[in-house]
């Protein structure tokens, strides 16, 4: 649902908190040829310093819970947009960093059949945690860490790491004996940002391109709790190394790196992405629409370039791939005043965009043009990157039309070939030519007016197609209902969702929502004065409809109850006089012409889908001698894909309005 009018509702994701179990070993049990951290630098003869300890506070955590958020999260599960992470592993210690979500998640599932002899998580708990030990003290159960063993490893019943994180460092210990391998890793892009630990040496990872990545003097300039501070990476012989020259090395994609933080930073990236959610750029079955921003986070003007890439195939087990993803963006030249939405075949680019400044990106689909996918979803993705090498991928998926778009304008009226425009549609009409009945000319022409007359309207679909011009509506939620559980029936379990329902009988709302307090809003249009739903009829794209008002009506324009000459009475005030005396019958005959294009030349994602228009013409009979003709334009957005009013099937009515 989306209101109010024409307004935009944004969703914007929950947070997900690590997942991951933690156990302890109470026996402390020697590991040899672990990763050492030596103070030496890279190239130089090895010695036997070490660095540093964990941090004397333990890392907070917040979790924001929202119904809308949770169901995000959920549902997306099921429809992930694919990357293949590709990691190269040799034999002998790796620190990698994953840069997606792995489906399968299962430890068991992602290292079956390689010769990996552990997994070892940086997970501090404590504020007695060591970043790094002995190699002899590091073992399974250790504070600080969490470990993932193969199930015949002698030590696997105290393994107490069992799935792999997104945007995770982690250490691989393949076996001495083995060949270098590929390990190729599926899932969904990450874009965890880092929680950094002031006062401690963090492991971490970096989203950046192979070639040319940010230098760690660039990727840390203007971050005052990291700029200048040593920088470790995990040598061939397993030996951790400080680089001597932070202007001159570089980080690499899907590697593990120790980082010390002096104090609090925020820094993940030299530009930092926000889709609006955690989980990418979702087009659910109602939005159009969405915002990707992108900010500049370094201390110099970057470059900015935007492209969109394919998904690759789904892992087993999940929905196929319907197709990717026809995105078009909203291209925007404020100083002509112009906006259209042209589709993102080409990169998109953003040059000199100043340092704390944000670009924000307008994306959208025209799901009108999208062939009906019988399973799955479109699923595509969104490369961003800057001149530096910063580099983050966007997850985007969009829902199908359940059936095909008409392929002219969208019909409305009963007895169409579709039912793809059930549902409530509330929108505007706009007045801009009115005829001049007392013209020598031509009275029925309508001719431009001196400004805009706007009213507001309200259209309701029926499942099988049947339109239904509303007067007033209301939009009201209908609590969730309950049943016995069969296994336990002292216990109930949900029979039917909560969900909002269409009334547009007032006196009907508590026999349709039982005693649940109400809910809602109510929304009208001052333009009509009828009280039960007028139905639409015609076809091929026009829909039409007559209203008449009785010459005896209150809302009569003749008529006055308190000037003698308008009252429709006699002069005893006495006997109701007929129709002509002191007043007339006014019949406005309207007319919906439906049109592949937006009228207002704006173009949006949604039109023919959630968005509908076209021209607008009214006769007025009664009113004057001769009929009086207006035209306009008319607009429509879908804001409830309710079928039905009245929730006819648990009110005992039928689906009229009435």
């Amino acid at each position: 649902m989306q209101l109010p009018l024409f307004g935009i509702l944004e969703c914007f994701g929950v947070g997900r908190a690590p997942l991951g179990a933690r156990a302890s070993c109470p026996q402390r049990l020697r590991r040899p040829a672990t990763p050492r951290v030596i103070s030496t630098p890279l190239g130089q003869p090895t010695c036997c310093g070490l660095e540093g300890r964990a941090p004397v506070a333990a890392l907070a955590r917040w979790i924001l819970v929202a119904l809308v958020g949770l169901i995000c999260v959920f549902a997306d599960r099921a429809q992930a947009q694919w990357v293949q992470q590709q990691i190269v592993l040799k034999p002998g210690w790796n620190a990698v960093f994953l840069e997606v979500d792995p489906t399968p998640e299962e430890c068991d599932a992602l290292f079956a059949g390689l010769p990996v002899e552990s997994v070892w998580d940086f997970n501090r708990q404590s504020d007695s945690a060591q970043f790094i030990q002995d190699p002899t003290s590091l073992i399974p159960g250790a504070a600080g860490w969490l470990t993932w063993l193969p199930s015949t490893h002698p030590l696997a019943s105290r393994a107490n790491l069992f799935i792999l994180r997104d945007g995770r460092p982690y250490l691989v210990k393949l076996a001495d004996t083995a060949q270098s391998l590929t390990w190729t890793v599926t899932g969904k892009p990450s874009l965890r940002g880092i929680t950094w630990q002031a006062g401690a040496v963090n492991f971490v990872g970096f989203h950046v391109t192979a070639a040319p990545s940010p230098s760690f003097a660039n990727l840390f300039a203007g971050e005052g709790g990291l700029a200048g501070q040593p920088v470790y990476a995990l040598d061939p012989v397993g030996v951790w190394r400080p680089f001597t020259d932070l202007t001159a090395a570089r980080p690499l994609p899907g590697a593990g790196y120790w980082v010390r933080c002096q104090s609090p930073a925020t820094r993940s990236a030299t530009i930092a992405v926000d889709p609006g959610s955690r989980e990418g750029l979702l087009f659910g079955r109602d939005a159009a629409e969405q915002s990707l921003r992108v900010r500049n986070t370094s201390a110099a003007a970057r470059n900015i370039t935007l492209r969109l890439l394919a998904s690759a195939p789904p892992p087993a087990g999940q929905p196929p791939l319907a197709g990717a993803v026809a995105l078009e963006y909203r291209d925007a030249k404020y100083a002509q005043a112009q906006f259209d939405w042209k589709p993102l075949t080409n990169t998109l680019s953003f040059a000199s965009l100043l340092p704390g400044a944000e670009w924000n990106v307008r994306l959208g689909v025209r799901r009108s043009a999208l062939p009906a996918a019988a399973v799955g979803h479109y699923q595509s993705l969104i490369e961003v990157t800057d001149d530096l090498g910063a580099r983050w991928l966007i997850p985007v998926s969009a829902e199908a039309a359940s059936t095909s778009a008409p392929a002219g304008p969208l019909q409305l009226s009963s007895g169409g070939a579709t039912n793809a425009g059930a549902g409530l549609w509330i929108g505007e009409a706009v007045i801009n030519a009115v005829s001049q009945p007392a013209h020598p000319g031509d009275p029925a022409l309508t001719r431009p007016t001196g400004g805009d007359f706007s009213f507001r309207l309200i259209l309701h679909v029926d499942g099988d197609g049947t339109a239904r011009l509303l007067q007033h509506v209301f939009l009201v939620r209908k609590a969730p209902t309950f049943k016995p559980d069969p296994a336990n029936p002292g216990f109930n379990i949900p029979d039917q969702p909560a969900r909002t329902v269409v009334v547009t009988d007032e006196a009907l709302i508590p026999q349709i929502i039982g005693s649940a307090g109400i809910i809602g809003r109510r929304i009208s249009s001052a333009a009509f004065g009828f009280k039960s739903p007028v139905v639409l009829t015609g076809g091929g794209g026009t829909n039409t409809c007559a209203i008449a008002l009785d010459y005896n009506h209150p809302l009569n324009p003749f008529k006055h109850i308190y000037h003698p000459d308008h009252n429709n009475l006699d002069e005893r005030f006495e006997q109701t006089l007929p129709e002509g005396k002191e007043s007339f019958t006014v019949t406005r005959s309207l007319s919906l012409e439906f049109t592949t294009e937006d009228p207002l030349g704006l173009n949006p994602p949604g039109w023919g889908d959630t968005e509908v228009g076209g021209t607008y013409r009214e006769t007025i009979t009664g009113l004057h001698r001769n009929t009086i003709h207006i035209a306009g334009n008319f607009r429509l957005v879908r804001v409830a894909r309710v079928g039905t009013l009245n929730d006819a099937a648990n009110a005992g009515l039928a689906s009229t309005g009435q």
